[in-house]
């Protein structure tokens, strides 16, 4: 499950990276103050009132209806890896912190709690064989 998880995130990293390191061009054509088409990547395709100004323009010198824009998208020309200098400021906490919580140590103690035993009784005669009791 984890190996499944870095994998989908260094995909996911790599389509950011292409991403913001790529340019592209958005093509718009309006005819007069209406939007006729808006593409990406190529020009924008024109509208039957342009070709006709087109011809009238360079007949009579009047100007065309239509206008075309064309906006640059720049992407990162180059990749700038940034280093910080991280120092802890106590490392005998940390190391403290990691022994405890990952190693896990076993504590072991060498003091036996305080517990007085009496000692069993002495007998000094067999009393099944006394009272002449047996178990069955």
């Amino acid at each position: 499950m984890k190996s499944f998880f870095n994998q989908i995130l260094s995909v996911l990293m790599a389509i950011v990276v292409l991403a913001s390191t790529m340019s592209m061009t958005v093509s718009t054509h309006y005819c007069g103050n209406i939007l006729v088409d808006k593409t990406i990547m190529k020009p924008a395709q024109k509208c039957a009132m342009h070709d006709v100004s087109s011809q009238h323009e360079n007949e009579s010198n009047h100007k065309s209806c239509c206008d075309d824009e064309v906006e640059i998208i720049k992407g990162q020309d180059q990749l700038k890896l940034q280093s910080t200098d991280f120092e802890l400021p106590q490392p005998i906490f940390i190391q403290a912190l990691v022994y405890t919580f990952f190693i896990k140590p076993t504590l072991q103690t060498h003091k036996t709690p305080f517990r007085y035993e009496y000692p069993p009784p002495l007998y000094q005669a067999d009393f099944q064989a006394l009272y002449q009791v047996y178990l069955i």
